[in-house]
């Protein structure tokens, strides 16, 4: 028995070592340097710039402003699932009870804000400033432009470029 505090396998348990007939040589130091991290000078940094993505915000017909900054989701009492489980939840009074407690995902983007019935009761209805209306296939986003009204179930919510 080794006393060394090693485990000693028995006999023939592990395989001889075949040589393989290679070396073991030290690799060659590098010639060249490492590159260098430098940080962005202050032309490239615009500190407190606008953006010149254009900035949307609903309108409910309480009077109350949502900024879309990202993805909002607008109901009764709105659960973020799925594709919009991070999405800002927008609890909205309906006292007609015609809005679904998840309605409706608005996501703003450069043109337009997209709207997406997320299989609501009373669907969703967006009506273009001209005053053509598309009734939302659910799960299908269309766009909003600046002045469009949606109507979700009852309730109207308008969308504004800010």
């Amino acid at each position: 028995m080794d006393s060394s505090g090693f485990i000693v396998p028995p006999p023939n348990l592990i395989p001889p070592r075949e040589d393989t007939g290679t070396e073991t040589r030290r690799a060659p130091a590098r010639s060249g340097k490492l590159p260098v991290f430098r940080p962005p000078t202050a032309p490239d940094v615009m500190v407190g710039a606008q953006s010149r993505e254009p900035r949307w915000r609903l309108v409910l017909p309480t009077g109350r402003f949502i900024p879309l900054d990202g993805t909002v989701l607008v109901g009764r009492n709105p659960v973020g699932f799925g594709p919009w489980g991070e999405a800002e939840l927008i609890t909205v009074d309906d006292p007609a009870s015609s809005v679904s407690k998840t309605h409706a995902a608005f996501e703003p983007s450069s043109g337009s804000v997209r709207v997406t019935d997320v299989h609501s009761t009373n669907g969703i209805v967006v009506v273009a400033p001209g005053g053509a209306e598309t009734e939302l296939v659910p799960g299908i986003p269309a766009d909003a432009a600046n002045g469009a009204v949606v109507r979700l179930g009852r309730l109207v919510v308008r969308v504004e470029r800010v």
